[in-house]
């Protein structure tokens, strides 16, 4: 082969490199903005509440459309687990797992959620997105109407901290117990998606430990969601078109970061080093709770 023919291949190489990764970028985009467009459907209730109760005076109405929107968060945020097109690590390593595991003649273990999205698809998500709000629909119910309640005695406490003298001195308090409340109910539906077996009380306290663990990852959540809020009041539908999808992606990332060592940890309990590599990008830690206390 002659050098030209060298400097040929290698421009080829480099095109169909430049291509895919193109491909990748194009696809990854086309995933989370429709994604997030189908996740104001799947939280309608909430959308509802914001767009014709924006009095402060109807927070009861806003949380329990919260809990209500519950499904169509935790949708998303299975779909951004095993999306193919968003180009993730751990997505490809799950589907080596997958694999290994049918090349041994065995199954994912009933504990460990399968994927929710196909290993063949590049960006499609409709279909999945629905079908996953289908499958979670139920679980993730339960775990956000006890936060819920919580949710509305913490709020009700700053109304009456604020009709006496020295109620002041209990709002940061009350506002940093809000806060981690906010971010256990994010950690609590990556948990629900992850395992479909979870015992509820244990996976939310478990959820409220990581939030713990890995605070500093709350402020990730706050300023996502400040700068979605603002973007909201300059430019609503165009925000929530474009921005919907990326600002969930963010506030995923970061609550699934903080339970990356409980998903190790669970992995180490498991005794399969097929299924401790699925994890392996993860830390561990031995405080958290056993594997017998997430099978049913």
């Amino acid at each position: 082969m002659s050098v030209r023919d060298d400097r040929d291949s290698e421009t080829a190489g480099s095109k169909g490199h430049a291509m895919r990764a193109l491909l990748g970028v194009t696809n990854s985009v086309a995933v989370v903005l429709g994604s997030g467009f189908c996740t104001l459907i799947g939280m309608l209730p909430l959308v509802l509440v914001l767009v014709f109760m924006q009095s402060p005076e109807y927070y009861p109405a806003c949380i329990l459309a919260c809990v209500l929107s519950a499904p169509g968060l935790a949708a998303l945020f299975a779909v951004f687990r095993d999306h193919p097109g968003l180009a993730s690590s751990s997505t490809a390593i799950r589907f080596h797992v997958l694999e290994t595991l049918e090349e041994e003649g065995r199954r994912l273990p009933d504990w460990i959620a399968r994927p929710y999205v196909d290993q063949s698809v590049t960006s499609g998500f409709f279909t999945y997105y629905f079908k996953a709000y289908a499958r979670l629909a139920v679980r993730s119910w339960m775990a956000w109407l006890p936060l819920g309640i919580i949710a509305f005695a913490l709020v009700y406490d700053l109304q009456i901290a604020a009709a006496v003298s020295w109620g002041g001195l209990l709002w940061p308090l009350i506002v940093v117990c809000l806060a981690l409340l906010v971010q256990t109910a994010f950690v609590s539906l990556v948990l629900v998606v992850e395992y479909p077996k979870a015992v509820i009380r244990r996976l939310l306290v478990n959820a409220l430990l990581l939030s713990v663990r890995r605070f500093y990852m709350l402020l990730v959540s706050i300023l996502a969601l400040a700068g979605y809020v603002w973007g909201l009041l300059r430019s609503p539908i165009l925000v929530a078109l474009l921005g919907t999808g990326l600002i969930w992606y963010l506030i995923w990332a970061a609550a699934r970061w903080q339970a990356q060592p409980f998903f190790l940890q669970m992995a180490k309990e498991s005794r399969d080093p097929v299924i401790e590599s699925m994890y392996r990008q993860g830390s561990g830690s031995p405080s958290f709770s056993p594997l017998s206390d997430y099978r049913q």
